[in-house]
């Protein structure tokens, strides 16, 4: 078996309390470690309070490291907000209508960080034997105070030129670049994932990580 380099966080899943998932918490977790993850973090739609029962879960699987965030909708795109605790959210509001820009400023506040997820598009191109080009989003090249962007997402796997696409702009406005698996199923956990350079085990380690851009993304 080859060395394992880094330690490997998919940093984008969901479980049936996303509300369009059927996966089962427990299966999520046993996936991770069957995937060789060191650890997931839960990004539930539209709510922090949602993965909740994550918290308790975990304790049964000691092995791996289980974060919680949350994926919210914004005007610029889906948003994936790490970092940020219960209280925090509920002081600020969960349900609001959200600002792409706003969110990113009041969640930096907060301490915490704010990635544009999946932000490519697709646009037509009659040269193109598919008839079909991949742009980065066009929401999200007007977004100030960008700490990094999720470059590989597991939905995207079939199309690498989207992470290429991706890493250049990243490059080109000096951000990170996160993966994540998007996973609805559990056997589609660990599809993209981001390798850290030390062991990340609580939320504002992964702040510190990803303010630190010392990562990349990867697919398996």
């Amino acid at each position: 078996m080859a060395k394992k380099h880094g330690f490997r966080i998919d940093l984008h899943v969901h479980s049936v309390f996303s509300g369009e998932s059927l996966a089962d918490p427990r299966d999520i977790l046993e996936a991770a470690i069957e995937k060789g993850l060191d650890g997931i973090c839960v990004t539930e739609h539209q709510s922090l309070y949602a993965s909740r029962p994550f918290d308790e879960l975990k304790k049964d699987y000691p092995s791996l490291v289980v974060l919680r965030g949350v994926e919210l909708s914004t005007d610029a795109g889906h948003m994936l907000v790490y970092g940020i605790d219960d209280a925090e959210w509920n002081d600020w509001g969960k349900d609001r209508s959200v600002n792409g820009q706003e969110l990113i400023d009041r969640v930096r506040k907060l301490g915490g960080v704010a990635i544009p997820a999946h932000p490519w598009q697709v646009v037509p191109s009659p040269g193109n034997q598919e008839g079909l080009q991949f742009t980065v989003d066009e929401r999200i090249t007007i977004l100030d105070n960008l700490t990094a962007i999720e470059a590989c997402n597991g939905k995207q796997l079939g199309h690498p030129v989207i992470c290429e696409i991706l890493g250049a702009f990243a490059k080109q406005r000096g951000i990170g670049r996160i993966g994540g698996s998007d996973a609805h199923v559990p056997e589609n956990v660990g599809n993209a994932y981001t390798v850290f350079r030390t062991p990340v085990c609580s939320p504002r380690e992964l702040v510190r990580a990803i303010l630190s851009k010392t990562y990349y993304p990867q697919t398996s």
